[in-house]
This record gives structure tokens, C-alpha cells and sequence, in this order.
């Protein structure tokens, strides 16, 4: 089991409050100009952050008791999975609304999608019977969703002129994927941990920072943006 500090395990709850922050944001966002995509959003908001608390839980307990309670670290891919894949279509609808056009995606899409995810948990764990065959479709669902949503995000801070905002987007992508080659090319030491946890911490603070200024920028009553 992972040797944490409780310093670390602590440091964990950081991201994952930002990140609540950032989709509390980002749905409120939604409920001003597109509403018919607040619930989406706001369902997507839930399970990503529930998926990153609940592998922050796992850290603190191992830190504090030594107990590695395997199911609830394993609650992370399966909650952001789907999380992130409602979050990328309701961030679709709002480039679209941004745009001053009829969203494209909706619920049938996101549910199409989620079947594909099933389906493919389903065929390399049941049919290929692959050891931990749920892993991979969970986190490349979970890596495109957050790439999608991220670059529909940026096109709709662009279209509003708000270049901070999708600089910050943008950031927060290069922090995302600076983190797997990170994780291989080092031996998984404590200050590795801090690293990385660092990274993290730094992303989704510019996640929350450029939805902030989105929301702010519709705070007065929205009209359609042309152009």
C-alpha cells in the first residue's frame, strides 16, 4: 500500500473542491444560457467530484489508519468516466447557445455514449475476460471527455472574447496531460506524490479560475451572441 503522509492525504481535497467550484460554476453558467443543459452539467459536476473525493477519502483513511480500503480508491474512473462525458456534451450546448445556435447534443447523445463506454467495460471484461479490462475504456472516456469539454470551453471563452479564460483552459489541459508521462518516468516516491498532486492542484485552480470569469461575463441579462 502506498506510504502517505497525512500532509499529502490532506493536500488531496484540494483539486477536488476547486474542481466542485469550477462545474458549481460552469452549471450555473449552463442555467443562464442554456438551461435545458443546467442538468447535465450540474449531474456531470457531481460524479467527477464525488469520483476525486472519493479517492481523497481512500488517501486520508490509509494516512491516518494504514487501512487501504481498495474499493473506494477504484470509485475514481468509473464516477469520472460519465462525469466527464455529460460535462463534454453540456459544455457542447453551451458553445453552441454562445454561438447563437440550437445545441446539436443532448441527452440522447451523452446516453449513446455512455452505452459505447459500457459496452466496451463489458466485452474485455466479460468477453475477452482482460484483467482489469473496466480500466482502459473508463480512462480514455474519462481523458476525452475532459479534452472535449476543455476545447469546447475554449471556443466559447474565444467567441466571447475572453482570451484569460481560454488561456486558462488551455492550462489546464497542458497540466492534465503533463501528468501520465510524469507518473511512468519516475519511481512513485513521496515527493513524486507532491509533484503531481502539485500539478494537479495548479489545473484544476485554472479550470475554476476560467470558469469564474465565463460565469461573471453572463451575470447581466444574456442576450444571443452573433457573429
Amino acid at each position: 500500500m502506498p506510504d502517505f503522509s497525512v500532509a499529502l492525504a490532506l493536500y488531496d481535497f484540494a483539486p477536488v473542491v476547486l474542481t466542485g467550484l469550477a462545474v458549481w460554476l460552469l452549471a450555473s453558467l449552463a442555467r443562464v444560457i442554456e438551461r435545458a443543459h443546467y442538468p447535465m452539467m450540474l449531474l456531470g459536476g457531481v460524479l467527477v467530484v464525488s469520483g476525486g473525493l472519493a479517492k481523497a477519502l481512500w488517501k486520508l483513511i490509509a494516512a491516518l489508519t494504514g487501512q487501504d480500503i481498495g474499493w473506494l480508491a477504484a470509485l475514481l474512473f468509473p464516477l469520472m468516466a460519465p462525469g466527464f462525458t455529460l460535462i463534454a456534451v453540456a459544455a457542447w450546448g453551451i458553445l453552441d447557445r454562445v454561438r447563437g445556435q440550437l445545441p446539436r447534443l443532448g441527452w440522447l447523445a451523452a446516453s449513446v455514449t455512455l452505452l459505447v463506454l459500457i459496452a466496451a467495460v463489458g466485452v474485455r471484461e466479460w468477453v475477452l475476460s482482460i484483467p482489469r479490462g473496466w480500466f482502459m475504456p473508463l480512462l480514455v472516456f474519462t481523458s476525452l471527455g475532459n479534452l472535449v469539454a476543455s476545447v469546447q470551453l475554449i471556443r466559447a471563452s474565444l467567441h466571447l472574447r475572453s482570451r484569460v479564460a481560454a488561456s486558462l483552459f488551455g492550462l489546464n489541459l497542458l497540466f492534465v496531460f503533463a501528468l501520465p508521462p510524469i507518473a511512468i518516468a519516475a519511481p512513485a516516491t513521496l515527493w513524486m506524490h507532491w509533484v503531481e498532486q502539485t500539478l494537479t492542484t495548479a489545473g484544476a485552480g485554472c479550470f475554476a479560475a476560467a470558469a469564474y470569469l465565463l460565469w461573471r461575463l453572463v451575470q447581466q441579462p444574456w442576450p444571443p451572441v452573433s457573429g
